[in-house]
């Protein structure tokens, strides 16, 4: 670690790339300050890991620079004590790859030691080529050569031949080594060359055009990404890898050692790809990975060729990435976390025909709650394979019916808990989806600043820090509540409340009159919400809805559903909530779980669903619900005792969902009729209303 008084400062070019991330981190953990450059500072979808590393404490600067303007990285180094030189232009599909990728690799390379020279205070420049710079050499026949730093490929060989695997790319790499070597002896400048071979393991950035797509084809089932990994094989003599760990601590110990000259080879593991095929089948069984390979393709059972890292071990650098096992443990994990590589039960489940499309995975959070188990039950209809959260895996009483819905399709329930950040990560790992169901709903809290409404926002934010990691989510879907458009101060008769309408946060915490925070938390944690996901880069949509009733899975009562029924129950307690409602909302304002859910899968899939979305398909009040359920359920005697005091005859406000309607969303439940139909049987199974009792009355009504 760099001491406080000394802490030196350090340059990396290209830091969204996916070493320069990695060793973007390395660096400031061991408490160097780094800048780093990249061509667009604002793109947050290709920057977001860079505002992530900058909360570990160590100063992170991000500048933008391009590697074709001159004097563009002249800020970036300047007062630098080490520059990383990593940045390169990688188009393997260029059209003419002489001045798209060779003159533009050496250009590039010579415009930032161009900037070193100017700074004055750079005392080392470790310039990151590659191993296509050593071993494309036509003269090595037959087996048993060993590369090292003295071997280079042959430029006029790989510009007289074009062989198809990116020759330009090595030729670059090549002809950039000795123009920086060139230019750091004429102007004094201290240049060490780290030649890496093919990099695989995690990284900070949110990429996947790298290496880890092709040495995970054996266990996605990946053709082109196989294809090019035998042509690795035809092209090099043999597979070779390095962890990205070891790399970045490679750069980093041939930037500190004093001693450390010339150019180093990096290479952790030379093998095959029959070997690699034979290991991965034995190390992951259930991935069925194919290892019968026909003859024509020629591959080897043992590396012609080896790259030798030799140089650099003599020097003092030790290796922790020795053999396949322990760079594949790291691999595959990464693999699952970008999406590449699905977790092996859900790709077993998936259909065999190469036709069909890739099963989609969504994350629901608060998998036990009322409205996440209706959801989770469409998704699995739908399809899609759901990961899902709850706090107790283990507590069979509020889980058991996610154990009747794992019948439906893939569904992995997993532990994570609101006040815990990074709980979440393992169940956002991957996903395509996110939709946020889980709150607290701490109505009774004598504390609801801290219990609800911190907790509320924290809780939100512990996820979405979760999905802005996973670097797969298309979209988040926050599911919000209409509590959060409806607390205003509003005179009068027949508003109509939409998207543009907020609860006065300012007004519910002065005033604190009945369940205030519950509300207030919902503004709070949407605003805090939309602001995360703009700083990262996320596709964050809201649904707002209002009071939800019908069946869903749950095998709770905890919701609307009571409230709902109190004129059918009796219940009292229920009832008087219901009255809140109208009291604070205007009206009592209703939608079905099912339509609620249908909602929620239409904003995920829409691409062009945005913002925040009101869901609701029938205002009413308790006078228009008694006399509708007076008439419709006559021997249930409605509680019309209940009714004393004032209530209101037509709503006052109504929700307007005109803009999800607008969109293509459709309502099923449209009328009190629909609703209530499902929700008395729902009612009934529940509990909440006995079934013997309707059963008696109309008996005696009969006889």
């Amino acid at each position: 670690m760099v001491a406080a008084d000394e802490k030196k400062t350090a340059c990396v070019t290209g830091g969204n790339g996916y070493i320069a991330s990695a060793l973007i981190k390395m660096l400031l953990q061991k408490g160097y300050a780094v800048k780093t450059t990249v061509r667009n500072p604002d793109d947050m979808a290709k920057n977001s890991h860079l505002r992530d590393l900058q909360a570990l404490g160590a100063p992170l600067a991000v500048l933008r620079a391009d590697l074709s303007e001159e004097g563009s990285f002249d800020e970036a180094v300047a007062g630098c004590d080490l520059a990383f030189l990593v940045a390169a232009p990688v188009n393997l599909a260029s059209e003419d790859p002489e001045k798209e990728v060779i003159e533009a690799a050496v250009l590039g390379t010579l415009n930032v030691m161009r900037s070193c020279a100017k700074a004055g205070t750079v005392k080392r420049v470790v310039l990151t080529s590659s191993s296509g710079g050593v071993y494309i050499r036509p003269e090595l026949r037959g087996d048993g050569h060993v590369l090292d730093e003295a071997s280079w490929s042959d430029v006029e060989y790989l510009r007289a031949e074009k062989p198809p695997l990116w020759w330009a790319y090595c030729a670059s790499k090549v002809l950039v080594e000795k123009a920086a070597c060139r230019f750091a002896e004429e102007h004094g400048i201290r240049l060490v060359t780290v030649c890496p071979v093919s990099t695989v393991g995690t990284a900070p950035a949110p990429v996947v055009n790298t290496s880890v797509p092709v040495f995970l084809s054996f266990l996605t089932g990946d053709e082109a990404q196989l294809g090019v990994l035998k042509g690795v094989e035809r092209t090099s003599g043999s597979v070779q890898l390095v962890h990205i760990d070891d790399l970045c601590r490679a750069e980093l110990f041939v930037a500190e050692e004093d001693a450390a000259a010339g150019r180093y080879i990096c290479c952790g593991v030379n093998t095959t790809v029959v070997e690699l095929a034979r290991f991965l089948a034995r190390k992951y069984p259930q991935y069925g990975v194919k290892i019968n390979f026909t003859d024509d393709e020629q591959l080897l059972e043992k590396p012609r060729v080896s790259l030798s890292s030799a140089k650099l071990v003599r020097e003092g650098f030790e290796f922790k990435y020795k053999t396949l096992d322990e760079i594949y443990d790291d691999v595959v994990e990464y693999g699952k976390a970008l999406g590449i590589l699905r977790p092996a039960s859900e790709r077993a489940a998936m259909s065999s025909s190469a036709d069909d499309e890739r099963r989609k995975t969504a994350c629901v959070t608060g998998g036990n709650g009322y409205i996440a188990s209706m959801l989770i039950k469409m998704l699995l209809e739908d399809g899609y394979a759901v990961k899902t959260t709850v706090r107790n895996p283990d507590d069979k009483e509020k889980n058991s019916h996610l154990t009747e819905l794992q019948a439906l399709g893939p569904l992995e329930v997993l532990r994570a808990d609101l006040d815990e950040e990074g709980s979440f990560d393992e169940a956002v790992a991957g996903c395509d989806y996110v939709f946020l169901v889980a709150a607290p709903v701490n109505l009774r809290s004598k504390d609801p600043e801290k219990e609800l409404v911190e907790a509320a926002v924290r809780g939100t934010l512990n996820v979405m820090r979760s999905c802005a990691r996973a670097r797969t989510v298309k979209r988040v879907v926050l599911t919000s509540s209409a509590a959060a458009v409806t607390g205003r101060q509003l005179q009068g008769d027949g508003h109509v409340l939409d998207e543009e309408s907020w609860s006065d946060v300012d007004y519910l915490t002065a005033n604190k009159a009945g369940f205030w925070g519950y509300p207030v938390s919902k503004v709070l944690l949407e605003k805090a919400a939309c602001r995360f996901a703009e700083e990262h880069g996320i596709n964050l949509v809201t649904v707002c809805p209002v009071v939800a009733v019908g069946a869903a899975p749950a095998p709770n009562a905890r919701t609307s559903v009571p409230n709902c029924l109190s004129l059918l129950s009796g219940d009292e307690a229920a009832f008087a909530v219901l009255k809140a409602i109208e009291r604070s909302t205007g009206c009592v304002p209703l939608v079905h779980v099912d339509d609620l859910c249908r909602a929620e899968l239409f904003v995920a899939e829409e691409a062009a669903a945005a913002g925040m979305y009101v869901c609701c398909s029938v205002n009413t009040t308790i006078v228009e619900l008694a006399r509708f359920l007076e008439d419709k359920y006559p021997p249930y005697d409605v509680k019309t005792n209940l009714l004393s005091g004032a209530g209101l005859e037509k709503p006052r406000v109504r929700l307007s969902s005109a803009k999800l309607v607008r969109e293509g969303f459709e309502f099923e439940y449209k009328t009190l009729d629909d609703i209530f139909d499902d929700m008395v049987e729902y009612g009934k199974a529940l509990g909440i209303l006995a079934k013997e009792r309707l059963v008696e009355i109309m008996d005696r009504q009969i006889f």
